[in-house]
Order: C-alpha cells, then sequence, then structure tokens
C-alpha cells in the first residue's frame, strides 16, 4: 500500500503576503508536522513584495518544495484555478490547496490519512460554519467548502467540466465550490473530521489587511461594474444554482445568511440588500440572490419591500402637494410658473407636471 505522502499533492497559493507566507511555510514545514516530506507547489501571484525571494532560500532548503512564479498577476480566483487545474494532471490521487494565510493543527491528521485510503471524495478538514450536529449536512458541506483549504479533493472529480465550470465562475469569487456542488449533484462521498485540521486567518488579522475581492488590482485601473458591486452572499447565491436540488439551493441561503460572520440573522440581511441593492436600482442582483431563497423568505421579502415601497410613493405624493400649496403662494408673484409646473385633477387622479414630464397619482378618496 502506497503512503499518503505518495497520494497527496498540496499547491500553496500566494501573492503579496510575505510574513504570512513565511509563517504558513514553517507551520507545514515544521519538525512535527505530518505533511512537511510532501510534494508541495507554491504558485506565486508575481508577488512584489518579496515573497518570491523568500520562496526561492526555502527551496534551497528544502528539495520537496517547488516555487512557480506567474509571469503576471492572474487574479487571486484565477489562481485557485490553476491549482486546481494543475493538480487534475499532477499524477497523485488527492490534493490540498492552501492559502497563505490560515492557521494549521495537525494532532487529527490521522483520521485524514484514514478518509484518504477510504477514497472518499472530498475530505472535509474544517468545521468552523458547522452547527453542533450538522456535519452530514450538505447545505453547511457547500458552505464550509467555499473556504479554500476546507477541502482535501480526489483529483479523480476534477474533470473537463468541473474545471471549465470553475473558470467560468470566476465572477462569483467562489469557484471552489463547483467541486463540492459537482459532487453533491454525482451522490458522491463527503466526510467532515471530527476535529478541525485549518482555521481560517482572517479570524486571526488585525482586520486592516487587504481582504478585498479586488486585491492586487489597481484602484483606479479597470474593474467590472460586477466586481465592484458584489457581496459574498451574492457570489454564493450565484453559485448554488447548479446545484440540481432547488430545494438545496435554498437550505445553503439558510445555512449561510444567519451565519455571525454574514449577517447573524435574516433582518440585518433584508435590510442590507435592501439598502445595497433595491434602493440602489441594482434589480439584476437582488433577483439573483432573491430566486434561490426559500419561498417563505421570499414572501418576507416581498413584504418588506412592500412597505419601502409605500413609503416611497407617500413621501413623493407629499412633496407633490407641498409643490401644489407653493405654487398657489407664488403664482401671483410669478407669471410663467405654470409653464413649468402644473398640477391638475380628474375623478380618479392628481397629474403633476414638472417640465413637461407627468406624474399621475390616485386621488386619496
Amino acid at each position: 500500500m502506497n503512503s499518503v505522502k505518495d497520494k497527496l499533492k498540496i499547491i500553496l497559493i500566494t501573492y503579496n503576503r510575505k510574513k504570512k507566507l513565511q509563517d504558513t511555510l514553517d507551520n507545514i514545514l515544521a519538525e512535527n508536522s505530518p505533511v512537511r516530506d510532501f510534494d508541495i507547489t507554491v504558485l506565486d501571484n508575481a508577488s512584489t513584495d518579496g515573497s518570491s525571494e523568500v520562496l526561492e532560500e526555502y527551496c534551497k532548503k528544502y528539495s520537496n518544495l517547488e516555487h512557480i512564479r506567474h509571469r503576471i498577476n492572474i487574479g487571486g480566483n484565477a489562481n485557485i484555478c490553476r491549482a486546481f487545474e494543475y493538480a487534475a494532471a499532477c499524477g497523485k490521487e488527492y490534493v490540498w490547496v492552501l492559502c497563505d494565510d490560515d492557521k494549521y493543527d495537525f494532532n487529527n491528521w490521522e483520521e485524514v490519512e484514514k478518509r484518504i485510503y477510504a477514497k472518499d471524495d472530498i475530505i472535509c478538514v474544517a468545521d468552523y460554519v458547522f452547527p453542533e450536529g450538522q456535519k452530514d449536512n450538505k447545505a453547511y458541506q457547500i458552505f464550509q467548502l467555499t473556504f479554500v483549504p476546507a477541502g482535501i479533493y480526489r483529483t479523480g472529480i476534477i474533470t473537463d467540466d468541473v474545471i471549465i465550470n470553475m473558470y467560468e465562475s470566476i465572477y462569483t469569487m467562489f469557484q471552489q465550490a463547483c467541486l463540492s456542488i459537482d459532487t453533491i449533484n454525482r451522490g458522491g462521498k463527503i466526510t467532515v473530521l471530527s476535529k478541525p485540521i485549518v482555521f481560517n486567518g482572517i479570524d486571526f488579522e488585525d482586520r486592516v489587511e487587504d481582504v478585498s475581492y479586488t486585491r492586487g488590482q489597481s484602484k483606479n485601473g479597470l474593474i467590472s461594474k460586477r466586481k465592484q458591486d458584489s457581496f459574498w452572499i451574492l457570489g454564493f447565491a450565484s453559485i448554488i444554482t447548479m446545484l440540481n436540488d432547488k430545494f438545496l439551493q435554498g437550505e445553503c441561503m439558510e445555512a449561510a445568511i444567519p451565519y455571525k460572520d454574514m449577517y447573524g440573522n435574516f433582518d440585518n440581511f433584508y435590510r442590507a440588500i435592501n439598502y445595497y441593492y433595491v434602493k440602489e436600482g441594482k434589480y439584476s442582483y437582488f433577483y439573483e440572490i432573491y430566486n434561490v431563497l426559500h419561498p417563505h423568505r421570499q414572501k418576507e421579502f416581498d413584504k418588506i419591500n412592500e412597505l419601502v415601497l409605500n413609503y416611497d410613493i407617500a413621501q413623493i405624493r407629499k412633496m407633490s402637494e407641498r409643490l401644489e400649496a407653493k405654487m398657489a403662494d407664488m403664482s401671483a408673484k410669478f407669471w410663467f410658473l405654470p409653464c413649468l409646473v402644473s398640477v391638475k385633477k380628474d375623478e380618479k387622479h392628481k397629474i403633476v407636471k414638472v417640465c413637461g414630464i407627468k406624474f399621475k397619482f390616485r386621488r386619496k378618496k
């Protein structure tokens, strides 16, 4: 029987995090690390902060470490796709794609090896989103596996279709979810470890570092409107439409929205989406999110939007009434005002005309 070292490829993606990259390398290459002798490839996204030079020094010390520096920065999400594309052809049975800013505890590594020998499709090595007793819940599994290092994947599931869809899903920022979604669609095997191996580095950061979706891009350069307008929940709502099970799509939203680092509850979520997408007139984004919610959540949203719409109409009506009163007072002084603004009434409506533009309101009974 081949050792796990012969079965598992580790790929680390990095860009301009020199200090955190060093910490990550020291963590996985430490004397007590069970993966220190594994084949490890670092995909360096054309770093400019000295990370590339650090990697060259580490490669001199560790013969199992390979450094591939991209000629240009292809973007963090494209680098994730490239890591899985590279893994599909690496000749190993499993791949673990790591980021450069997370934390690791290898005390439960023995369970990883057991799951590899059991030939699971995906081994989930993080568990911070799961409520107690929910590790077999597919919605929470998909949610957790949006965290890139959370999954150790059997390379046999990285098919042409999966890679194509990953690249085409870069705009969602959740291209890696194609793997878990395809596995669930096929009825594949996902196991969540009893104790986690990896922990999200953002929980240990001072929140000063740029962790935005546009990291690495010029602030005044070419950035797509979609990316400028995106929030976590928009990308997640878009990627889960690949699930064949419509009910499971809604369950994924039920898992993600109330999570403590997302919105905490649905009331906060409704307010945020109304503020950023409805009131701003970005209805296409709103409906991407709305369409994957459970029907009872859609009804709750409808009620809130009806209140918002009625409030806006009431404000416009009050404004027109104030305008009408002001006109009556000013018409004697400014004979030309009726040419610009006029108010007429019929049996059912009040019609306000401003510079030739008509606004029609149903009259109060």
